[in-house]
């Protein structure tokens, strides 16, 4: 065929476009997809993208996401691409109760082993999802977590060092790529100096151009020279050091995702960059909230990406129709001239070299290495190394102890119950969650207890936590930590925990009112087989005496 074939050329604008596949409405109502429909999969055939994404809502078990990757392959190909983000810790798609899910990038840099335990999670990482059918997975996020107020990456990062974020993210991606699965490192140029989300705002970064090179690209530049990452995912955000241009006919600074100078004169030609470049998710607020979704798709292919991800919500036919449009614009784009139809071809050769090198997963073998004994005591290491003391000195609970725990809710007070019994079965032990919270009540526990222990969860759930931008109605309140600090000081002499459960941030607003301050940068609730999640686990032999905290700060922290 000649270049200028249109069915040629739409084959490369559908392989340059991911779609999710969370809910499919079929006339009946909303529901979670768990298998391919006809009608889905009739869609997803004549739309052709190079793959999807999957998000928790699919993902219930280990045998139905083996059926559910082995459905997509019949239906887009063998070596159609099947992301996930499976970052671990507050980030975790995966079954947690049945998959192996470790405690997250600033759990691994608080370990003093850490570039060897990033090595193993990532290969551990790589063998569960091979075997899930999965190849590639949305890690390392390289954000220099400089922000401690950002609401959206926090223990998403390896901590505020750029050193270290390079050296625990090669790591981690050695580990990943190493197995069969590919790597995408994120978000680039560099989401850790914001104070909102993109998924809800369009954030934007002061830092100068000198600035911006020592600490948000510097991770980024050493992983591109040292490790081949698969893919790079752009950032939502503006950074006008960068590129200071607006979108037609406004004012709106250009954010990296659609920004040529960025993606293409920064990350190709300044940093070398040969992969594939791959959006955040062009549903988040950041873009849809400023251009439409055939807009947002042409004007990412402008500036040099290769996979544009979720432009819109696969949600329906008439969805399904939609990305058929979006196809429909983009070759609409080339005639015009808008798009160079050599850049599109040469970008769709780059897809299809990531299909080729990662897109046989091994589904059909067996499912042996899915939180074996190996990756579980990885993933308890894990968490037992980066327990951090930031503050005091540890009491060590007795056997009969009374122990009160006031936690951020039932489940999270439940789960440390559980695994503090497991620990010491014969502690005596009461509890009350935040979410159902009577002060009362409190005050006569804290008068009847020998050690007070009070869990923290900041910040809030952001909607990647949750799962998308489409969760954002539901999320739950900012929680506040007046409730907590006021018990505390009401507690007088009675020895004091408080368990940062996942930021280790709050610390100072703590400080001075408890006997110690502990951060464990994991609140998962719940672990392999309906124990409690591995950070629950370790921080409860810690606070029993059976092991010590043995994890450093990876982040600095400032007095409030």
């Amino acid at each position: 065929m000649s270049n200028s074939d249109p069915s040629t050329l739409r084959q490369c604008i559908a392989l340059k476009l991911m779609p999710d596949i969370r809910f499919f409405d079929r006339g009946d109502g909303r529901a979670p997809v768990l298998e391919l429909s006809d009608e889905l999969a009739r869609g997803l055939r004549a739309i052709n993208p190079c793959g999807v994404i999957l998000f928790r809502e699919n993902l219930a078990s280990v045998e139905q996401i083996r059926r559910l990757t082995g459905e997509i392959r019949r239906c887009l190909g063998p070596r159609a691409l099947i992301g996930v983000d499976q970052e671990g810790g507050r980030v975790t798609r995966l079954p947690r109760a049945e998959c192996t899910s470790f405690s997250g990038n600033m759990a691994l840099a608080a370990c003093e082993d850490g570039q060897q335990l990033a090595l193993l999670a990532g290969a551990a990482q790589a063998a569960e999802l091979r075997a899930l059918g999965i190849n590639i997975n949305f890690v390392p996020s390289l954000d220099v977590n400089s922000n401690p107020d950002n609401p959206v990456i926090g223990v998403r990062s390896f901590g505020d060092d750029p050193d270290r974020v390079a050296a625990l993210g090669a790591a981690l991606l050695e580990g990943l790529q190493g197995g069969g699965v590919a790597g995408s490192l994120k978000h680039f140029p560099g989401h850790g100096d914001t104070s909102q989300d993109s998924h809800t705002d369009l954030p934007c970064v002061s830092r100068d151009a000198e600035q911006a090179l020592a600490s948000d690209l510097a991770p980024f530049s050493r992983v591109i020279e040292s490790s081949a990452p698969a893919m790079v995912m752009t950032a939502h955000i503006q950074y006008p050091a960068l590129d200071g241009s607006t979108l037609p006919g406004t004012d709106v600074v250009v954010p990296a995702t659609l920004s040529r100078a960025i993606l293409t004169g920064l990350l190709r030609e300044q940093l070398g960059y040969r992969g594939v470049i791959i959006t955040d998710a062009l549903d988040m607020r950041a873009i849809s909230a400023i251009i439409s979704p055939a807009e947002a798709v042409i004007g990412c292919f402008r500036a040099g990406v290769d996979i544009a991800l979720m432009p819109l919500r696969l949600r329906s036919p008439a969805s399904l129709e939609a990305y058929q449009a979006i196809i429909a614009a983009v070759m609409d784009a080339v005639v015009r001239g808008e798009l160079d139809e050599d850049e599109l071809r040469a970008s769709a050769a780059r897809v299809l070299a990531l299909q080729a090198r990662f897109g046989d997963a091994a589904v059909d073998t067996g499912r042996d290495c899915i939180a074996c004994e190996q990756h579980l005591a990885l993933e308890q290491r894990i968490a037992a190394s980066s327990l951090t003391l930031i503050a005091g000195q540890l009491p060590t609970l007795s056997p009969g102890a009374a122990v009160h725990l006031l936690m951020p809710d039932c489940a999270s007070a439940r789960a440390l119950s559980l695994a503090l019994l497991a620990v010491e079965p014969s502690l005596q032990l009461s509890w009350q969650g935040l979410d159902d919270f009577h002060a009362g009540r409190e005050r006569q526990y804290v008068q009847q207890t020998d050690c007070y222990i009070v869990g923290v969860s900041e910040p809030a759930t952001s909607a990647v936590v949750a799962g998308g931008a489409e969760d954002l109605p539901n999320l739950p309140d900012q929680q506040p930590a007046t409730v907590q600090r006021a018990m505390l000081a009401a507690a007088g002499d009675v020895p004091t925990v408080v368990a940062l459960l996942n930021s280790p941030y709050p610390a100072a607003r703590f400080e001075g009112l408890a006997t110690a301050v502990l951060a464990t940068y994991d609140g998962a609730t719940e672990g392999v087989g309906g124990q409690p999640g591995p950070a629950f686990r370790a921080l409860s032999r810690l606070l029993c005496g059976r092991s010590q905290p043995r994890g450093r700060l990876p982040v600095r922290l400032s007095a409030r």
